[in-house]
């Protein structure tokens, strides 16, 4: 039996659940009426990525299709910026050593973050979002990466 939510997620066909904290992914928070991606993050993701450079790259496929999946919608958005502050916050603390999802500004998981944040810049709601990814933006910034402060900057309406 599997007791790692996230190989529970993998085998399940459930990744996308997993990181949206849907249904028996769902961690909730005591401070607000929402999901705690970084107890899902730092917890069972991470446990399951460290074991082996398999499960690493299980880890950064799943992590990229989630990303691919994404609604241009408010929701699906904060599911990302937590996710993304989530691994960053794991990241500055060692987690994750072998992924390379955001290595640098080329790399899949970078190029399709853009892609996303694009849609977003130039959806109804950008203006109402501007607070939160600016707020992602310098956590992550501030957890070592500056790749959410990079994309900014080609997006008129967020920044």
């Amino acid at each position: 039996m599997t007791t790692n939510a996230f190989e529970e997620a993998i085998n399940s066909n459930e990744l996308n659940a997993f990181f949206r904290g849907e249904g028996k992914y769902h961690i909730p928070s005591r401070d607000y009426n929402g999901h705690m991606h970084g107890a899902q993050m730092g917890g069972a993701a991470r446990s399951y990525a460290e074991q082996s450079s398999s499960h690493t790259n299980d880890f950064d496929k799943g992590f990229l299709n989630f990303i691919e999946s994404l609604d241009v919608s408010c929701e699906d958005l904060n599911h990302l910026l937590a996710n993304m502050s989530s691994y960053f916050g794991q990241k500055s603390r060692n987690g994750f050593p072998d992924s390379i999802l955001f290595d640098n500004a080329s790399s899949l998981g970078s190029l399709l973050v853009i892609d996303y944040l694009k849609k977003i810049d130039q959806a109804s709601f950008a203006n109402e979002v501007k607070d939160q990814v600016l707020r992602h933006a310098k956590f992550i910034n501030n957890k070592g990466s500056s790749l959410l402060n990079d994309i900014l900057i080609e997006l008129p309406n967020i920044k």
